[in-house]
């Protein structure tokens, strides 16, 4: 049995609840904070048990919709819920740390890279551990349940410990972290020219170069005009379009 299914199958055996109230307490509880339960996987799940015969609609025919249905436990599903109990209580089980993962492969990334997202690890753990703190100290000014206020007095404990942790291994690793190697730069003569940045001032700067000539008609000299563009007749002889007359002289009249 997940985690998932573990809290919403103990959740319903408090007392019989509606999809949706179930919704609330698992985000009163911040449950959603240490299981994979989103917003709709909550009804899959509440499907996964029922069809397993662990829960029951105690409205099945009133109402269509999973929220608004109330749901009990069956007493399958309390044989079960003990066992899974019994065996988390009674077993260590290993955190699945995804941070361990990145411990391991360090070595992927620059130094820069890993102190950016070790800061950044560090602040995370920070955010989570006043976020709990603080809901805690909401839940007791209410008539909680010791097993619940257990609950987040464990997260946070398990928070404290990571942190006291983190902050004597980070001073560890800075004592030995490599230096980041300078950025290779080319030379510009090690590099072709198609490659290098041509700035305006260069010589060979295509921005020297005028795109069009600015001169007025009569300061050009004739030499300097271009020739004027030539039509291809059907036949095959050659027209030039004088632009002077706009009439069209044949090469071979």
């Amino acid at each position: 049995m997940t985690d998932a299914e573990l809290a919403i199958l103990s959740i319903i055996a408090e007392a019989p609840i509606t999809g949706y109230d179930l919704q609330s307490v698992l985000n009163e509880r911040n449950i959603r904070s240490w299981t994979l339960i989103g917003t709709r996987s909550v009804y899959y799940v509440i499907d996964k048990l029922e069809s397993q015969g662990l829960i029951e609609a105690t409205n099945e025919n009133e109402i269509e919709h999973q929220r608004d249905k109330t749901f009990r436990l069956t007493s399958a599903g309390v044989g079960i819920l003990q066992t899974a109990i019994t065996d988390r209580l009674s077993t260590p089980h290993h955190l699945p740390y995804s941070f361990d993962i990145g411990l391991a492969n360090l070595r992927v990334l620059k130094t820069t890279q890993v102190r950016h997202s070790l800061k950044s690890y560090r602040a995370g753990l920070q955010t989570q551990y006043d976020h709990l703190v603080e809901q805690l100290d909401h839940l007791s000014t209410q008539n909680i349940p010791f097993h619940i206020v257990s609950m987040f007095e464990h997260q946070i404990a398990l928070l404290e410990a990571e942190m006291v942790w983190f902050d004597k291994w980070y001073e560890s690793w800075e004592t030995q972290a490599p230096q980041d190697e300078p950025p290779v730069v080319a030379k510009d003569e090690d590099m072709p020219r198609m490659q290098q940045l041509i700035l305006p001032q260069d010589e060979d700067s295509f921005h020297k170069h005028s795109t069009r000539d600015h001169r007025k008609k009569d300061e050009i000299a004739p030499e300097d005009l271009p020739p004027p563009p030539k039509r291809r007749r059907a036949s095959g002889d050659e027209t030039v379009i004088s632009k002077k007359t706009d009439t069209l002289n044949s090469d071979e009249k």
